[in-house]
């Protein structure tokens, strides 16, 4: 064997003990839980292998796949988990055995229900929590509000933990008369990339179990679900009937500089890049879309906010910025009940899909649409792009762009 020289040694040693992985490594299984486990994996398997080609198969599988890469990638991070992976499995093979009878209960309940999609990305099942509400039921006629809530940011997540947090804890708010939709979002990204996906593909997951209203979903999150609340409602501002971000983080040099305290010295192609998901450059995409922001008055994450506020004034539109009183990384309990009542308010009116008057600006075609306008083509890539648009009367578009090669309107 080749031996290294000390000093070598000691700095590969020191350049290790530096890194800390995420996640951090599990906790020690025992023979006897492993054994365990790999029984009722093994027979949830042989279940999953007899329901091929039934529709909710994803609802069953959700449980073997949390299990499965739990116990292979060492992702029991608390003692704990590893009995709630053992109950997860029970539940698992409660479903299975019931998709064998031709019943699904969990279906048509309400309360806490974790249910799973197949993602068109790779094919595997993705996991999903919904509060469904007491009243619902789906012999009613009515089509149903929805908030979609984005986590924050847990080192020790996995879909063991979220799982089974999802069938005990509701969540943050739980707005009556409406559904919420707790997104995995593939562990702690803010939903961004694959986990951007995620959000559209559960929502279309939970639109063909039930009646969902299109104009009356909202995007809400807090910490690290906060940024994505900014991403989701900045980029897909005419989607929605509102965003409600808390905290957070919406651009990344002042972000990286203000709260990591970071040196920031990036590429020219950095900061092009930065384009991509900087909710400050999508300010104006925020006249479409009304906006209840939170902050603590003491959370260094307020920087969010405050430079999203900035960002607005710089399009001529004031922000609603509700701040909680002395208050630190968390909501303030009076905050919540304002942030609430503006909330129910806008959802009751719900969003307008064909407003007479849009702005929109991008600078990517991945981010093309506002409302009843798609931005086609791109006279320059990664340089900003605007559209503003106006009907007239019932024959005539105002139209006047920038950096826009091509346009299309969608007219009702």
């Amino acid at each position: 064997m080749k031996r290294l020289p000390l000093t070598a040694l000691v700095l590969s040693c020191a350049l290790f003990a530096a890194e800390r992985p995420v996640p951090p490594p599990g906790v020690p299984v025992s023979a006897k839980d492993r054994t365990d486990l790999e029984t009722g994996l093994a027979q949830l398997r042989k279940s999953l292998d007899g329901l091929r080609g039934v529709k909710l198969l994803p609802d069953v599988q959700i449980y073997y796949d949390a299990v499965r890469y739990a116990l292979e990638y060492n992702e029991f991070f608390k003692p704990e988990d590893i009995a709630h992976g053992k109950e997860l499995l029970r539940q698992g093979q409660d479903r299975a055995d019931a998709l064998a009878r031709g019943q699904a209960p969990w279906s048509h309940a309400t309360g806490l229900i974790v249910r799973g999609y197949v993602s068109k990305i790779d094919r595997s099942v993705q996991p999903y929590g919904l509060v469904v509400p007491t009243t619902y039921s789906p012999a009613l006629p009515n089509k149903w509000r929805l908030d979609a809530w984005f986590h924050g940011r847990g080192e020790t997540l996995s879909e063991v933990s979220f799982l089974y947090d999802r069938q005990r804890q509701p969540g943050e708010f739980t707005p009556p008369n409406a559904f919420v939709l707790h997104l995995y979002g593939r562990y702690c990204n803010a939903n961004k990339l694959a986990g951007e996906v995620d959000l559209f593909e559960a929502l279309d997951a939970v639109k063909r179990q039930y009646d969902i209203d299109p104009n009356r979903i909202l995007v809400r999150g807090f910490s690290m679900g906060g940024a994505a609340a900014w991403q989701f409602g900045a980029h897909f501002a005419g989607e929605w009937a509102a965003a409600a971000p808390g905290a957070g983080f919406s651009e990344t040099a002042d972000f990286l500089k203000v709260f990591q305290k970071e040196t920031v010295t990036p590429t020219w192609w950095e900061q092009k890049l930065w384009h991509m998901y900087d909710a400050t450059d999508y300010a104006a995409n925020f006249f479409n879309l009304p906006l209840v922001a939170y902050s603590g008055e003491i959370d260094n994450q307020k920087q969010a906010a405050d430079i999203m506020a900035k960002a607005l004034a710089a399009e001529g539109m004031p922000m609603t910025h509700i701040i909680g009183p002395n208050t630190p990384h968390r909501y303030h309990p009076d905050s919540k009940v304002e942030i609430n009542r503006r909330l129910d308010a806008i959802a009751e009116r719900g969003r307008d899909p064909y407003p007479r008057k849009i702005r929109f600006t991008t600078f990517t075609l991945a981010y093309n649409k506002m409302k009843w306008v798609t931005v086609d083509a791109l006279d320059k890539h990664w340089e900003r792009a605007r559209l503003d648009a106006e009907i007239v009367d019932s024959r005539n578009v105002m139209v006047a762009s920038e950096n826009v090669g091509a346009f299309s309107l969608e007219m009702a």
